[in-house]
């Protein structure tokens, strides 16, 4: 039992390191230079590889709440894939496209955490918008340059990272602690 309890706590506090410290990658990318001549009215435009490093760390709810969103839409009818009247490949290759976007899509929103929200004064206060360009580019970039097996292996490290175990497990701890609950005067008997 002590090695069971010693190996749960030894994996907590490995997540907790890598909640607590986040996690760096690297991409290759392309960007252009542009080289002006004769004042400016000729470009000259020359490719650059360059390398680019991105960084997940700790998310906040806000950013939880946008992933969990993207995860809802996930969805992979099983009776439609087991069915013989269609081609279970074709169906394969439409649901990968469609969710390997969406997954790049779930790491492009880890990487820029609270960066992809954009404040705007309004008449009641402060609007936090989303920047949907910046997270486009990047969704673009990670579906470009991402291969399947890496972008599924960040695809868990976020959902690793989001620490919805724990969150929940906070969350049944407070429901119970409750001293003050509601008692009911009347029970409802209607059948």
């Amino acid at each position: 039992m002590s090695d069971e309890k010693k190996q749960l706590e030894q994996e907590r506090n490995e997540l907790n390191t890598l909640i607590n410290k986040g996690v760096s990658f690297e991409l290759k990318d392309t960007e252009f230079e542009v080289e002006k001549r004769f004042f400016g009215l000729i470009r000259r435009y020359k490719p650059k590889e360059v390398t680019r490093t991105f960084r997940i760390e700790e998310m906040t709810l806000a950013t939880l709440d946008r992933i969990t969103s993207e995860l809802v839409e996930i969805a992979i009818d099983e009776n439609v894939m087991k069915s013989a009247d269609t081609d279970s490949m074709k169906m394969a290759r439409t649901l990968a496209h469609k969710h390997s976007l969406r997954c790049a899509r779930i790491v492009a929103i880890a990487v820029l955490g609270e960066d992809r929200l954009v404040a705007k004064p309004g008449k009641g206060g402060i609007r936090w918008i989303e920047d949907t360009k910046k997270l486009d580019e990047l969704t673009s970039l990670f579906a470009r340059k991402i291969k399947p097996s890496i972008l599924y292996k960040l695809y868990v490290l976020v959902n690793t990272m989001g620490n919805l175990g724990d969150f929940m497990n906070s969350i049944r701890l407070i429901s119970t602690e409750r001293t003050t609950m509601p008692i009911r005067i009347e029970e409802n008997n209607e059948g």
